[in-house]
């Protein structure tokens, strides 16, 4: 329960006794008057009727007193008149019950009225005769009794209902820091140092706030640190100087993921720029014209292809080099033309001596293609350019494309149907820890069986099904398939599985939510769950990677990076939405053995990760060298043919 919620309740207790004492009292004080009234009106009458009564008792005429007392007694305000004789014994009388009409039984039972009966002597000359007592009827003031009551009790309910509320809100004025500091010890548990604003007037209240702001601030100064770091490492890794874009190391890395299908696309091109004449540009004006007509026309490029680029690199001298994704044919185009029209502008505002223009090729890749013969396509479709005029566009299109898109119509129905007849099987790849050599994760995947019974990996049918936007249901069958090995286990070993996502789940509101419900009811004892997504694909869909996050965390689900660590804004995307771990790219770690600034880029990513507790496995381990390298770089686990492949029915005999 919240301290605002115990405070309230403690400060209403009291206030509720309070105000059942104060009408209480209230209640106590108006039945005594009212008892005093009663006895008062009693004995007046009692006094009133004896003086008459005196005469008719003395002379004996019994009729006439009793006319006397029923005279006083039909008027109906009392209970009892009896007339006493010296022996106290009663000559006579007149009684009515006690009437309590329009008020509750409970309330007269519990506020009973006491009122004493009046008395005076019959006294005729110096004679006494008897007394005469008088009780009075109760029935108005229990009846004023009880609307004196209600009247009390709804302003006391009214004053208490008030004090509630206004209570409330100065204990949420009050305790607001509390809910800041709250908020803020949340945010450092999901990675994010924030600082709070508000400054509380209470002095231990000011002090928690002020040590909460420092220790966030010192972490977050820390933590900027180590990014800048990082960072710095990657730029001079991966980042050219002069035009702030990859360089060609970084080209080659980062096309290699495309031609691997790590970064599946329904579509995917290149776009080749290369200037000709710069030697002669440079020369008859200066470098560092040159260098500026360079940093126009990658800021150019940049704003063209941005939002729609993931990979941008000035490969070597005036060639630069871009990865287009999700761009048919008509849509590159349009994109080339518009880039080409663009740098077209940029080049007529150089001076009319200069003799610098630029040549621009296109073309589409296919997954599986050589990085060699994805580049001397590009390369020809340039020449092509560069044959056809001054500032030219060239689109090169693949003699195949006829035959790939009837085999892209094909492939949707390979899919359509192994969707229909669930023929996937899942295979497993083991993650190792590098310091004790035992298994800490599997990772698992999937492979389609075509009609001949054969397995087609992943890096072929994932782009068809991306293109024919199929993903989402392959996923969900995937997971669905999963889900039913591990509910049918029989070993009670523990078990710790990372599945993989696309971003077109990721962005479909009806698959998170069917994943939500599944892994709210899933409650499999030993079992670990991991759900990874790209880093392109978090970079690309931040605030629905953020809401998956936070779902995953909700059902204790574990989430990380895959093939983390080639892009620009890697650094950036780790503070903005920390994981519980990362995977670092396979290329990345075929580089740190003979590349020392990517062994540093490693070392930085590791430093920085191991301040958010985000833990590091490096992808694509293949020999011992690379393990002993790793390990003195503080890397957590390993992952790759060294440690073993994928291998089917790893959900059946898990790894403990």
């Amino acid at each position: 329960m919240s301290l605002h919620r115990q405070l309230l309740q403690g400060i209403s207790l009291i206030f509720l006794i309070v105000i059942l004492g104060l009408g209480a009292l209230g209640v106590s004080g108006t039945r005594n008057y009212l008892e005093e009234q009663l006895g008062s009106h009693a004995q007046e009458a009692a006094t009133s009727l004896s003086h008459r009564l005196a005469g008719a008792v003395g002379s004996g005429d019994k009729v006439l007193a009793e006319t006397l007392v029923a005279t006083l007694f039909d008027r109906g305000y009392f209970q009892r008149i009896a007339v006493l004789g010296l022996d106290g014994k009663v000559v006579f009388e007149r009684r009515l019950p006690a009437k309590i009409a329009g008020v509750p039984l409970w309330f007269s039972n519990l506020v009973p009225l006491q009122a004493p009966p009046g008395e005076a002597f019959l006294i005729s000359g110096w004679r006494q005769l008897g007394k005469v007592a008088v009780e009075s009827q109760p029935t108005h003031a229990y009846q004023y009794l009880w609307q004196s009551a209600l009247e009390v009790g709804a302003w006391m309910l009214f004053a208490y209902l008030l004090a509630l509320l206004l209570t409330r809100q100065t204990l949420r004025w009050i305790l607001r820091p509390l809910s800041d500091i709250e908020r803020t010890a949340q945010a450092i548990q999901q990675k994010h140092f924030k600082q709070i604003e508000s400054q509380p007037k209470a002095l231990e209240l000011a002090r928690v706030v002020g040590a909460m702001n420092n220790m966030s601030r010192k972490i977050s100064e820390f933590l900027d640190a180590e990014s800048r770091k990082a960072e710095q490492f990657r730029r001079e890794a991966y980042q050219d100087e002069l035009t702030g874009l990859d360089n060609r190391r970084s080209f080659e890395l980062r096309l290699e993921q495309c031609l691997q299908g790590e970064l599946a696309h329904a579509e995917i091109a290149l776009v080749g720029i290369e200037l000709d004449n710069l030697k002669h540009f440079n020369t008859e004006t200066s470098y560092r014209e040159g260098n500026a007509l360079l940093a126009n026309l990658a800021a150019v490029a940049r704003a063209e292809l941005g939002d729609s680029t993931s990979i941008m690199c000035r490969t070597g001298g005036g060639a630069f080099a871009f990865a287009v994704f999700g761009k048919d044919l008509m849509a590159l185009s349009e994109l080339g033309r518009k880039l080409r029209d663009r740098l077209q502008d940029l080049f007529a505002e150089l001076p009319d001596s200069a003799d610098v223009s630029f040549s621009i090729g296109m073309i589409h890749i296919e997954y599986g293609e050589s990085r060699a013969r994805v580049m001397s396509r590009l390369d020809l479709a340039i020449e092509s350019a560069r044959q056809s005029g001054r500032n030219a566009l060239q689109y090169l299109v693949d003699l195949q494309s006829a035959d790939a898109a009837i085999g892209s119509l094909e492939w949707r129905e390979v899919i359509r149907e192994a969707l229909a007849e669930g023929r996937w099987t899942l295979l497993a790849q083991p993650v190792i820890d590098l310091a004790s050599g035992k298994p800490m994760q599997q990772e698992v995947m999937a492979r389609l069986v075509d009609r001949e019974g054969k397995l087609v990996p992943a890096s072929i049918f994932m782009p068809m099904a991306m293109r024919h936007r199929l993903m989402e249901e392959i996923d969900r069958a995937l997971l669905a398939l999963v889900f039913q090995r591990l509910e049918n286990r029989s070993d009670s070993r523990p078990i710790n599985l990372a599945l993989n996502l696309s971003t077109q789940s990721l962005s479909s509101h009806d698959f998170t939510t069917w994943l939500g419900g599944k892994l709210a009811r899933f409650r499999q004892n030993g079992v670990t769950l991991a759900f990874e997504i790209t880093e392109y694909g978090c970079s690309l869909m931040l605030p629905q990677a953020r809401a998956f996050a936070d779902m995953l965390r909700a059902s204790k689900v574990r989430f990380g990076f895959d093939h983390y660590g080639l892009a620009p804004n890697s650094l950036q995307l780790l503070r903005e939405l920390p994981p519980d771990y990362v995977k670092l790219d396979a290329g990345l770690v075929s580089e740190a053995p003979h590349n020392e600034s990517s062994r540093a880029l490693i070392a930085s990513i590791v430093s920085l990760a191991s301040s958010l507790e985000v833990e590091v496995i490096a992808q694509g381990v293949e020999n011992p060298a690379q393990v002993e390298l790793l390990l003195a770089d503080a890397v957590k686990g390993g992952q790759g043919y060294y440690f073993g492949a994928p291998v089917g029915g790893a959900l059946e005999d898990p790894v403990p």
